[in-house]
């Protein structure tokens, strides 16, 4: 009591100007006895009640040193007190700072993190040379389903010639496999581009070291040259300089590097060098110059000067139209062939754009719901500071000063949010690149740089700003009535009640929504992992084993290749612990090498249909069981279906009903057709079907099954070779045995994409997995907070109402009927919440439809659980406070009141 009484007497000085006389000093004395009463009220005991009023004595202390002490001072030096002041106020509210920072850290983190995502890859300008005048050029076939068919010199050709609209037209062809042999003879297979000499000029790229392609690198006479990709040269020649002039071997073709490439995304995918025509023969040969459906090349273009994309797609699309008018034996009129152009920057991130925003969107949602929980924490607070707000209003201190001071104290609070925040997000660029690499080539442009600073300290200017006008600022009736020996505040005004309850509804709300889209997203991921892949993917392991140099020429050696394939599959199968060992060109679930157009015997396609395509796969007798692949009509390949004996053909289940419908195919003969047969070592020879089987998804398994059509590995050339593996343990275990077994037999065979057929399965459905991760961490965190908010509210009421609890428990009310009255209040909230939020999730889950799959936007039973685990843990979260007053003692509240 000692210290007690000297602290009154230290405010009543600084309140009069002068020693405290005796009526001040029992003045104070009694408003320290109401607040020691109070603090006895709400369940403390009496020393530490005390303790808490000495506490509140000494913040009217602070507040009167604060006022006094800058009386006069600058305006700068008032800030550095006021800075001062608000750490000492800060530290002494532990629990109050604590949970505002944590609170704007993970919402300005969350923003932070996706705006750094949405900056690298959607605002960042192109590192291209005026890259907003780049466009991409795509030929399609809907009516074959086909997405993209590549361009041919000769449609090019009539391009260069008609268009006034494009300056330039560059090409670039990654069809084709690569084998590099580098000095110490070491073979390693690369990602190539062949592109023409003015390609990365058209692209406006710049070398870093040495020269890049010109015109005089096209043509026949020219000599080979390679350009390495930035990140190539870096990880694989260490950013040797001396690498310029240095030779290599490219698919057995002696050529030079004379240049590496400045970094910039590379589209349609990834390349590590690029190399002129003359280093792939085929580009030079005579079907490829002239045929108008060998189409092999990817275009990017440059705007004409003053031309907008718009003329472009109206130019180019009259030139395709005559172009397909002229060679109608080149365009069949079903497959609908079509040309679009898009701004490079948009082809980019054509698969990202809408998915990105979206997750900008949810971290917004996620910075709404820290912020009205911060304001509610705020105005609760407010409340509790008013009598020092009073008092700085009575000693002379005006409304922009008092501002200035709240100002100052949110600025603290959501700087040290923000510096969080932004740490968040630097913790999680490599996460962020991971993700982004699986739907934008700019993933590797994703840094924390100076704009996302800006913006990061912007988010926190701005939540400062807004919760400095939070607080109520007293006006001179208020302190007027302070100064009363009865006056005591621990309540909002009503108005100030509705805010905070409707800031509660809104998280809630926005809770609603994000939970939904997650648990859409969810449900999606769970009916693709149901849905059958057509293949047994359990302890399958698959190693591919490409042929290596110049693929056209090497197809060729069909003996040698078959003989060197099927003695390792041999020997691979004599291994202990291997079930099936078989050889084909491609592995299950992976899309073919090769595909064609296919006519049945005897069955024309009709005028008004795209002839069918199917995709070529040949495989050894053994595939089947290996990759546990059904077998539904006939048979399938026998050891003696090899060259010199009757081709054969296994058909699967969907493009067999394709092509027969519900006739029976056994028997039937099919065969390859279309142009493609001229630039290509395959026969549209008849081919007999001997079986049908299962279905695979070898496009996604959110796509239809893949139309396929089997040909025996021993009859037909060979483009590849891909070992498929069934063991009776864990695959991973017998890998190095495996690949021991390969090099003791080809010591320089290159063994390319080892994984497993669950591995090949998962990676179908990585993005969707990743996007419903993100989406579920936004909906948790907004979940946490959102329950944490309302929690907090009717804590606060029934703290602020414990006089009103006491004397209705002394007029009769049971702890049961008080608990009910608090969560009822609860209940209230949470039914406003969760219906404002239904609307806005099933308006919300309609801009998802494009991401789910085998669920509708509106699905009763995902909206239903979320709306029952909010409502749950909602109820949960009133408990506490509920049961709080529900053991109010009415006596003690009476006596305080």
């Amino acid at each position: 009591m000692r210290y007690l009484r000297a602290a009154i007497a230290r405010i009543a000085g600084f309140l009069t100007g002068q020693r405290a006389d005796d009526d001040l000093r029992d003045e104070l004395q009694a408003h320290l006895e109401m607040a020691t009463a109070e603090n006895i009220r709400r369940g403390m005991s009496p020393e530490e009640a005390r303790r808490q009023a000495l506490l509140a004595a000494g913040g009217l202390t602070l507040a009167a040193e604060s006022v006094r002490d800058q009386r006069g001072l600058p305006w700068i030096e008032g800030v550095v007190s006021d800075v001062r002041y608000a750490l000492r106020t800060l530290r002494r509210s532990r629990v109050f700072t604590t949970v505002v920072v944590l609170t704007l850290a993970l919402g300005i983190g969350a923003n932070t993190a996706m705006f750094t995502l949405l900056r690298g890859t959607l605002l960042r300008p192109l590192p291209n040379r005026d890259g907003s005048r780049l466009v991409y050029l795509r030929q399609s076939a809907p009516g074959a389903q086909q997405h993209n068919v590549l361009f041919s010199v000769p449609e090019l050709a009539d391009y260069r010639a008609g268009s006034k609209t494009l300056s330039a037209i560059a090409e670039y062809s990654s069809s084709l496999p690569f084998t590099l042999v580098a000095g110490d003879g070491a073979a390693t297979r690369v990602r190539v581009g062949i592109v023409t000499g003015n390609y990365f000029d058209v692209m406006g790229l710049e070398p870093v070291l040495g020269r890049l392609t010109t015109t005089r690198d096209d043509g026949p006479a020219a000599a080979p040259v390679a350009v390495l990709a930035y990140g190539y040269w870096n990880e694989h020649f260490g950013g040797d300089p001396s690498v310029i002039g240095r030779t290599v071997r490219l698919n057995e073709k002696l050529t030079t590097i004379v240049g590496v490439v400045q970094p910039a995304p590379h589209y349609p995918s990834e390349t590590d060098i690029f190399v002129n025509t003359v280093t792939s023969p085929h580009h030079l040969s005579a079907t490829m110059v002239t045929g108008r459906s060998h189409r092999m090349s990817e275009v990017f273009a440059r705007l004409a000067p003053n031309a907008t994309v718009e003329q472009a797609r109206r130019e180019l699309t009259q030139i395709a139209s005559n172009m397909f008018h002229d060679h109608p034996e080149a365009y069949e009129k079903a497959a609908q062939y079509a040309i679009t152009v898009l701004p490079l920057r948009e082809a980019l991130n054509e698969r990202a754009s809408f998915m990105f925003w979206l997750l900008m969107g949810a971290a917004a949602f996620v910075l709404l719901i820290a912020c009205a929980n911060v304001s509610n924490l705020t105005l609760m607070r407010g409340v509790g500071r008013e009598r020092e707000m009073l008092v700085r209003a009575a000693l002379g201190a005006g409304r922009a000063r008092l501002r200035r001071l709240l100002l100052v104290e949110n600025l603290a609070l959501a700087l040290i949010g923000g510096v969080l925040g932004v740490l968040v997000a630097f913790a999680g660029v490599k996460l962020l690149v991971a993700f982004a690499a699986q739907l934008s080539p700019r993933a590797q442009e994703i840094r924390v740089d100076g704009v996302v600073l800006a913006v990061g300290l912007a988010t926190s200017v701005v939540a400062a700003i807004v919760l400095s006008f939070i607080p109520r600022i007293g006006s001179q009736r208020a302190i007027a009535e302070s100064l009363a020996p009865a006056s005591r505040r621990t309540t909002l005004g009503r108005g100030r009640q509705r805010v905070q309850q409707l800031l509660v509804v809104a998280q809630l709300a926005v809770c609603m929504v994000l939970l939904t889209g997650a648990g859409l997203l969810v449900r999606t991921l769970t009916k693709l992992q149901s849905v059958q892949t057509g293949v047994r993917a359990d302890h399958v392991l698959t190693l591919e084993m490409p042929l290596q140099g110049d693929l056209l020429r090497e197809v060729m050696k069909q003996p040698e290749n078959l003989a060197r394939y099927e003695q390792i599959r041999d020997r691979v199968a004599a291994l202990p612990g291997v079930d099936v060992a078989a050889i084909g060109a491609v592995a299950p679930l992976r899309n073919a090498m090769f595909a064609s157009e296919i006519k049945a015997e005897g069955r024309p396609t009709p005028p008004n249909q795209a002839t069918p395509r199917a995709s070529v796969k040949m495989i050894d007798p053994k595939y089947f069981a290996a990759a546990g692949i059904s077998l539904i009509a006939g048979r399938g390949f026998a050891a003696t279906d090899r060259r010199g004996t009757a081709p054969v053909v296994v058909l699967s289940q969907a493009f067999a009903r394709q092509v027969f419908g519900d006739e029976n195919p056994i028997g039937r003969r099919v065969a390859m057709t279309g142009d493609v047969l001229k630039y290509s070592p395959f026969s549209g020879d008849w081919r007999t079907v001997i079986g049908v089987a299962g279905d695979t998804r070898d496009r996604g398994l959110d796509a239809d099954p893949t139309p396929a059509m089997y040909e025996s590995f021993a009859q037909e050339l060979i483009i590849n070779g891909v070992l498929v593996v069934r063991t009776a343990e864990d695959p991973a275990l017998l890998q190095p045995a495996i690949i021991r077994a390969i090099h003791d037999m080809y010591p320089r065979q290159l063994i390319e994409h080892v994984s497993t057929v669950e591995q090949i399965r998962d990676e179908t459905v990585a993005p969707r997995r990743l996007n419903a991760m993100f989406i579920a961490s936004f909906g948790a965190l907004a979940f946490l907070i959102a329950m944490v908010g309302i929690a907090g509210v009717l804590a606060f009421s029934v703290s602020s109402r414990t006089a009103e609890i006491g004397i209705r428990m002394s007029l009769g009310a049971d702890a049961r009927r008080v608990r009910r009255m608090v969560l009822g209040e609860g209940g209230v909230l949470l039914v406003m919440g969760l219906t404002v939020g239904l609307a806005g999730a099933l308006f919300a889950a309609r801009l998802l439809r494009g991401l789910l799959f085998g669920v509708t936007p509106h699905d009763p039973l995902t909206l239903g659980a979320v709306a029952f685990v909010l409502a749950a843990v909602g109820v949960a979260a009133c408990w506490l406070p509920a049961t709080r007053a529900s053991h109010v003692d009415p006596a003690t509240a009476l006596r305080a009141e």
